[in-house]
């Protein structure tokens, strides 16, 4: 890049902090339920009609089970996937499945364990506390009995006419606000926080900005999956810089005319900056193993973030979205004019 070039192009940093509640919030009766069933075929079917919409809900319920049952995550099948077969788990959105669906497949998982050992117990003539569970089978600690699988045991306990499967509906209190104030205890089940620093270079003869680098640093309270946090973080973001560069609704005498993706921009491959990540974990929220929804937090704080940005690199604040070539060329010459 010649010298001419570099003086075209002014860099900017700008930051921004978001607050997220995530839930359906304000009082609504929000809650999911799970189930969990130890079969006779060495299979866990867990039963939840939670929809994955591509930010990996399954995959996080698999592990919240194969944790809590201590198992490998390979075990584990997902069933139904509709309600049909599977009861309520309320829609994925309001960030919300991690924590309402993730507590209810914890919960039932956990009556399944307490079922496993309750019924190893009996099979060893032992109490609970003198044994042990790993890798799908269970110990009498003075192993002098050997071992018995999740699989066998569930055959001993069909015998006797009942199943090793639980369900569980979590069903956390919720909060109305004050009629008046608009004010309550607790409006929703848990906040999440992020802080995001965005580089941008703004080319000021043509009014392009490209953004360089994004910084991150999410509070998920746990990780369940930190490669989907990740992968949410980037995906979260590069809809918020959509929205805060390119994605403009046009409208003419109330019809949009730009109704198809030739002249409604969206973020391109082209234009996703590097990233860098951090995950900060409190654990303070009621969320399984003090996990955060973390779905739409991702994606709040670009615009803002970039809008500081283009203030920093060419000192004019600007207040309308989408930050579009138009819009910074045209407030440039009102600056200079």
């Amino acid at each position: 890049m010649g010298g001419g070039d570099q003086q075209m192009r002014k860099k900017g940093r700008g930051m921004a902090t978001i607050m997220f509640g995530f839930g359906y919030g304000e009082g609504f009766p929000d809650h999911s339920i799970a189930e969990i069933e130890i079969t006779t075929d060495q299979k866990i079917k867990l039963r939840t009609a939670g929809a994955d919409v591509g930010q990996g809900f399954l995959t996080t319920m698999v592990q919240i089970a194969a944790e809590v049952l201590k198992i490998d995550s390979s075990y584990i099948e997902i069933v139904g996937q509709d309600t049909h077969q599977a009861k309520n788990s309320g829609s994925t959105s309001a960030t919300r499945q991690t924590f309402f669906s993730g507590n209810a497949v914890r919960e039932a998982a956990e009556e399944v364990m307490g079922m496993i050992y309750h019924h190893g117990s009996i099979y060893f003539n032992s109490n609970y506390p003198e044994l042990t569970v790993k890798d799908g089978e269970i110990y009498a600690c003075d192993n002098k009995n050997g071992k018995i699988s999740y699989w066998e045991l569930a055959e001993i306990v069909k015998q006797k006419g009942d199943n090793l499967q639980a369900e569980a509906s979590f069903f956390p209190e919720t909060y109305a606000p004050d009629e008046k104030s608009g004010q309550s205890e607790k409006n929703y089940v848990a906040y999440t926080f992020m802080t995001q620093v965005i580089d941008i270079e703004v080319d000021i003869d043509t009014g392009i900005i490209e953004v360089m680098n994004v910084y991150t640093a999410l509070d998920v309270g746990k990780a369940i999956n930190p490669q989907n946090v990740h992968g949410q973080i980037e995906g979260g973001t590069v809809q918020g810089l959509g929205m805060a560069l390119m994605e403009e609704q046009v409208m003419e005498k109330g019809i949009t005319i730009n109704p198809d993706m030739t002249n409604y921009l969206v973020p391109s491959i082209q234009d996703i900056p590097e990233f860098e990540s951090t995950l900060i974990e409190n654990e303070d929220s009621d969320g399984p193993f003090g996990a955060k929804g973390i779905g739409e937090p991702t994606l709040i704080a670009a615009c803002p973030a970039v809008a500081n940005a283009v203030y920093d690199a060419i000192g004019i604040r600007i207040t309308s979205l989408p930050i579009t070539p138009e819009i910074i060329l045209n407030s440039l010459e009102e600056n200079n004019n």
